[in-house]
């Protein structure tokens, strides 16, 4: 039964939080503690950087949902630009507050290299290379993804092909309205192309490159996202993707995720999984619809734009006082407490930011006008100058 728009798909939320969680060991176990990353049977962990798809498919599922109603014409500039002010008020103010932290992290070391601090030679010279003044411009600017790699917040990359996918996101929309199922299986169907021509050309869908090549993933994964929806709203596939099946075809993505397969056969598992998990009633008892798996996914913007520069300090700590690497120095019992306890303060921090940053500057930014959002009243919306408050959600959230 199709239900309203005012409505959560609460086990969407949760798979959101179960994404955010596996980017985070993804991370750890490959960035800073790669002997247990290694060490580990299978690939699970190794591909679990596409997690990040299925945030593209729930984001083309969820506008769809959201703005199904909406978009009616291919010219509706009104609701076009209430889309664009939604969306960047979802995304921008939390990755503009975690930026901003990176710069001064990245100035505390300018300073301590400055004064010739004994161990920052073991450290990349501020400012340079990834941490570019000329890539900051471009994440202020959410472009950075046009990089052929992550600067800044490494994560964000994935901020900024959404944001740039968002830009077009209404045409696609009003294109895909009016399609009928034959044609909804073809575009499903070619919305995989691109997807398997990356993977053939780089061997993988971006675990270590960024690029254009990023936007026509995003924009695949977008498209996948909507014809889920349509096929959710109209009823089809009831069998093959019902809620009954949600953690089994949970479990066979994990299965594939750990076998050595195709990249692009995980894409089209997490399509299937967004499909059966929509079908999850609220009010069920489903594991997906848990309090705590509801609240990581509500949070799951603040867990995947904070764990970076929480990785990031513990790595650069490790080299400035050691000269070794983190896995260097502790030995395996350490490691592996610090595999478990770091995601936990990961989500600590993320209740904070989520609560403090994301929520507030998110609905003030919603309330102002579009003049005041992109011209010199923006300095009266700035979340530089927000303050904590009570705030009213919505129902579904729209991103």
């Amino acid at each position: 039964m199709e239900r309203t728009a005012n409505q959560e798909l609460i086990a969407l939320t949760s798979l959101r939080g179960v994404a955010a969680l596996f980017v985070i060991y993804h991370h750890l176990m490959y960035v800073l503690l790669p002997n247990i990353g290694y060490s580990m049977p299978g690939e699970l962990f190794l591909k679990s950087y596409l997690w990040v798809d299925l945030f593209f498919i729930l984001s083309g599922f969820v506008i769809a949902y959201v703005y199904q109603h909406r978009f009616r014409r291919a010219e509706n500039r009104p609701t076009y630009r209430s889309f664009i002010k939604s969306r960047f008020a979802r995304v921008y103010p939390l990755h503009l507050f975690m930026l901003g932290l990176f710069v001064v992290y990245e100035g505390v070391q300018w300073l301590l290299t400055a004064v010739g601090a004994d161990g920052m030679q073991y450290l990349a010279t501020p400012f340079t290379g990834k941490q570019s003044i000329e890539s900051l411009l471009t994440n202020l600017f959410l472009v950075q993804t046009l990089h052929w790699a992550a600067y800044w917040n490494e994560p964000a990359w994935s901020i900024s092909a959404e944001w740039l996918i968002y830009l077009i996101m209404p045409l696609v929309l009003v294109g895909m309205g009016g399609l009928r199922q034959p044609w909804l299986v073809l575009l499903a169907a070619l919305a995989f192309a691109p997807l398997v021509w990356i993977e053939q050309r780089f061997g993988d869908l971006g675990i270590l490159f960024a690029g254009w090549p990023m936007l026509l993933r995003c924009l695949a994964g977008a498209v996948l996202g909507i014809v889920m929806f349509r096929w959710f709203k109209a009823g089809r596939f009831a069998r093959l993707a019902s809620a009954k099946l949600a953690l089994p075809v949970l479990a066979v993505n994990l299965v594939l995720l750990n076998f050595p397969v195709s990249h692009v056969l995980s894409v089209a598992g997490f399509a299937l999984l967004v499909l059966c998990a929509a079908r999850i009633p609220a009010q069920s008892g489903h594991i997906l619809n848990h309090s705590w798996l509801h609240y990581l996914g509500q949070i799951s913007y603040s867990v995947y734009l904070v764990h970076w520069l929480l990785i990031d300090m513990l790595r650069d700590a490790s080299l400035f006082l050691t000269g070794r690497h983190i896995y260097e120095v502790l030995p395996e019992p350490a490691q592996w407490a610090m595999f478990l306890l770091v995601p936990g303060l990961v989500i600590l921090i993320s209740h904070w930011t989520y609560h403090r940053v994301e929520l507030p500057c998110r609905e003030r930014l919603k309330s102002a006008s579009f003049r005041e959002l992109v011209g010199a009243g923006f300095r009266r919306v700035s979340p530089w100058r927000l303050k904590a408050g009570k705030t009213k959600g919505r129902a579904m959230s729209d991103r």
